[in-house]
Order: C-alpha cells, then sequence, then structure tokens
C-alpha cells in the first residue's frame, strides 16, 4: 500500500494551548493539501515541553479541546492523527501520544521511558501500543523511548509502521552554536535513530520532532543550556528509498511511505484509560 504521510515540525508556546492549537490545525491543513492519509504532531505540542512546576492544570481526557479538535479534523479530512499531549487519568498525569482515526477512535500511548525532570511531572507508561487502522497496524512510541532496543523488540513483526512523536533537544547552546560537553552528541540522533529504527525493523517510521527555543537542565551537573530543540523531523521508507528529513524551522514533512503487511500478532491490549472512543 503506497500513501502519503506527514510529519508536522513546529514549535509550541509553553502553556501556550490555544496558540499551539491553531499553529497545529495550520500543519494539518497543509498536511491534507499535501495529500497525507496520516499525520504526526510532536511530543506535547499543545502544551509546550519544558521544565514547569505544573503540568496538572493543563493535563486532557478524550474530552479535553485537543483532542476534539484532533477528533474533528480527522473526520473531515479521513486521517490519521497523531499527537501529543498531557493526559490526566484520575490523580496521574502522562507524556502521552493520542493516535485519532477518521472512525472517532482515539488510542492513547504513554511515554515509557522517562527522562530528566519527567520522572517528577509524570507517571510511566507501562505498555506498548499497537493500533489497527485501515493503513495496517501502527506502533507508537515519544522521544527517547526510541533508544532502547527492548521498545523496538516489542514491536517487532508485529506493526507495520512506527511513529515517533518528540521533543528532542539539540543539547548546544543556541547563541553560540556550541556543543553540551558531554551531551552534544544526542541532538544529532534525532535524525538518525527513526532511520536505524526503519532499517532493523523493515517498516516505515514517521518522526516529528518539536522545533524552536528551550531551556535543558541536565541533572546531577548543575548545568543549563540555553538550547533549542533539534528538528530534524524524518520520514523512512523502511525497504524503499532513502529518508527525508526536515530542517531545523517550522516545516510540514510529507512523503509517501509503502506499507507492507508483516506477520504476527494483530493486536494488543490497551492499558490505557483513555482508549475509549468520545
Amino acid at each position: 500500500m503506497r500513501i502519503v504521510v506527514a510529519a508536522i515540525q513546529m514549535p509550541s508556546e509553553l502553556h501556550g494551548l490555544s496558540a499551539n492549537l491553531a499553529r497545529a490545525d495550520e500543519g494539518l491543513r497543509q498536511a491534507h493539501e499535501a495529500g497525507a492519509e496520516i499525520a504526526v504532531l510532536p511530543e506535547m505540542f499543545n502544551t509546550g515541553y519544558g521544565h514547569c512546576p505544573d503540568y496538572g492544570p493543563f493535563g486532557e481526557g478524550v474530552d479535553g479541546p485537543t483532542l476534539t479538535l484532533l477528533r474533528r479534523r480527522s473526520k473531515q479530512w479521513g486521517m490519521g492523527i497523531a499527537a501529543g499531549f498531557v493526559e490526566r487519568a484520575g490523580r496521574h498525569l502522562y507524556d502521552a501520544l493520542a493516535f485519532v482515526n477518521p472512525e472517532g477512535d482515539v488510542h492513547v500511548y504513554r511515554k515509557r521511558n522517562l527522562v530528566f525532570w519527567e520522572r517528577s511531572r509524570f507517571n510511566p507508561g507501562r505498555e506498548p501500543m499497537i493500533v489497527e487502522t485501515r493503513w495496517g497496524r501502527i506502533g507508537l512510541a515519544i522521544c527517547a523511548d526510541m533508544i532502547y532496543r527492548q521498545v523496538w523488540n516489542g514491536y517487532r513483526d508485529r506493526i507495520d509502521l512506527a511513529i515517533i512523536a518528540a521533543a528532542w533537544p539539540d543539547f548546544a547552546c543556541r547563541l553560540t552554536g556550541r556543543k553540551h560537553w558531554l551531551l552534544g552528541r544526542v541532538g544529532p540522533l534525532a535524525g538518525e535513530i527513526p532511520g536505524r529504527v526503519a532499517r532493523d525493523l523493515g517498516i516505515p517510521v514517521v518522526f516529528a520532532n518539536q522545533c524552536g527555543e528551550t531551556s535543558t537542565t541536565v541533572p546531577l551537573l548543575g548545568s543549563r543550556i540555553a538550547d533549542r530543540f533539534a528538528g530534524w523531523s524524518t520520514i523512512c521508507d523502511g525497504r524503499h528509498g532513502f529518508p527525508v528529513h526536515a530542517g531545523v524551522g517550522a516545516e510540514v514533512l510529507p512523503a509517501p511511505i509503502t506499507i507492507h503487511s508483516q506477520r504476527g500478532i494483530k493486536s494488543w491490549r490497551s492499558t490505557s484509560l483513555s482508549v475509549p472512543a468520545a
């Protein structure tokens, strides 16, 4: 099956929900006009990603403003949409990734590998997420999840397409360009790891990263970087052609991919409290 997908690389204002939703809506419109059947937004695109005291007021369920907008656009344009957001489930918050399909179903994956300050703000997810769609079986991951082999071994031969949403920093001073002495080599991996995953699993991968300014605090070392997000959103076709990359600025990146049906398990039970469709 040959389809067009889109990675929407965008900056997000910290706690600027209205502006972020408007920016994402324009990106989705551009993706639709480019013929994309699946579009992917970055990690926590609606709230912004940063070390803030409390994400509690911005946690949402499926009836919140973010997923309400995404469900409407998904149905209107017949588009599958993956987007990162802060999920509230009872008293708990999760760094989550929703996949919304045109039939109105919402599936929510919770980030399993929390890093830095995330551990003090969110609960970790416990399960992989495989979504049955008209395009095939889609596996979901968020940012640091993609560096762990056990994440992809859990998806091996179970999925036909992988989607990764991220807020991956550059780990370099945005003012001077100087790389952090310890983590400076990590930033460029944003554009490399999706291709490695695609080659390893033999499936297409869509990676959507944030762009724009941020500040990164390196725990234990006490250093703070006037950083930026790395950008480099990537679409890899797995067995066909070469990866295509965005730059470091805002960009809607459409590209064709070929989805081959894989053998193996056909579904995975989710433990997310937000899975039932609204």
